[in-house]
């Protein structure tokens, strides 16, 4: 038993795994084409979303009269102070929350993925986006989101998991595109921290949100089908349940609106290889 678990971590941890991975899940986009991408509350339903997400939303008692942003500052507040964080959990939406709320995980994809669900609810679009420098042995991976206000009439950047939000020199607010266009043009850009948590390294912030770190936008990313392959497959490692969608075609797709991700992150013997979706 010990030595099949070893063989199957050194399987599952191959960095061709990885690679083929996000050759399977990744296509180039353009970032003049980003509002008609992404959008969390075009593919998804409220009526399929699992019940315990409206009761635990009910406790939040948000203020329908709440300007937009605000609101949606106000779940993350809610999440931040209730949800303890740890390990990721790779489950269906239903049982993540139980799990998060219950003090048994949670990391930031966990957290971007929950909020979709709650800005759903709260009839707040919604974005979900995650950012890398390395595809393999990477300083880190992060998932944040974005969401649209109408009184303000732009999307505006929101990282749930770290309770901040972002603002160029003119202390407005920066949509995803903008931030790391502004971060790569040289010009300054400022954390706003949101709710009474604060990141126990907050100095990784500039490390993660930086010059050279690439952002990709997730696109068809459909909450009951997930749930199902979670739900069907749930003996089996996330990896295996990944690729179970994607034979079936149900994936989600990686959008890398902002670089050639196959130049800036494949070897070039892996670089001209064919791939579904591109």
């Amino acid at each position: 038993m010990r030595l099949r678990n070893k063989l199957t971590t050194i399987i599952t941890r191959h960095p061709l795994l990885y690679y083929f991975r996000y050759l399977l899940l990744s296509k180039n986009g353009k970032a003049d084409k980003i509002e008609f991408l992404g959008c969390f509350n075009d593919i998804n339903t409220k009526d399929s979303i699992p019940a315990r997400y409206f009761e635990v939303n009910r406790s939040m008692n948000l203020n329908p009269e709440m300007e937009t942003l605000e609101k949606a500052l106000e779940i993350g507040r809610y999440l931040r102070a209730n949800v303890k964080g740890g390990r990721g959990l790779g489950l269906s939406s239903e049982q993540t929350l139980e799990k998060m709320l219950e003090g048994k995980g949670g990391v930031c994809s966990d957290f971007s993925q929950i909020f979709c669900i709650f800005c759903l609810i709260n009839d707040i679009k919604v974005k979900e986006w995650g950012c890398v420098d390395s595809l393999y042995n990477g300083s880190f991976g992060h998932s944040f989101n974005e969401i649209y206000s109408p009184e303000r009439q732009t999307w505006i950047a929101i990282d749930i998991h770290k309770s901040i939000l972002f603002k160029n020199a003119d202390q407005r607010y920066l949509s995803a595109v903008e931030l790391f266009s502004t971060l790569r043009a040289g010009n300054p850009v400022s954390f706003e921290f949101f709710s009474g948590y604060v990141p126990p390294r907050p100095e990784r912030l500039a490390w993660v949100y930086s010059k050279d770190t690439l952002p990709f936008l997730i696109d068809n990313y459909r909450n009951v089908v997930n749930d199902h392959f979670c739900n069907r497959f749930k003996k089996y490692p996330p990896i295996v349940v990944n690729g179970l969608m994607i034979l079936s075609r149900k994936n989600y797709k990686f959008v890398f609106v902002l670089d050639n991700y196959r130049v800036k992150l494949l070897p070039k013997r892996l670089q001209r290889l064919p791939f579904i979706g591109e």
